[in-house]
């Protein structure tokens, strides 16, 4: 069969969040309205006071 190719978008950055030393960002919604299968959200998590609920408020900003 033919595989199917799966989108990584790297550079995923929650609406307001500091671009840093990304060039191109986007939203995770924009990411996935673009068609990503999986996002690469690093910083916006892992250096946020709370990751968790870093983590929370992306899921929520998704399902909404």
């Amino acid at each position: 069969g033919v595989k199917k190719f799966v989108t990584v978008i790297p550079g995923i950055r929650p609406k307001g969040a500091a671009k840093q030393d990304q060039k191109r960002t986007l939203t995770p919604k924009q990411a996935v309205r673009a068609g990503a299968d999986y996002l690469v959200i690093g910083r916006p998590i892992t250096g946020a006071p709370s990751p968790s609920k870093a983590l929370d408020a992306i899921l929520r900003d998704l399902a909404d």
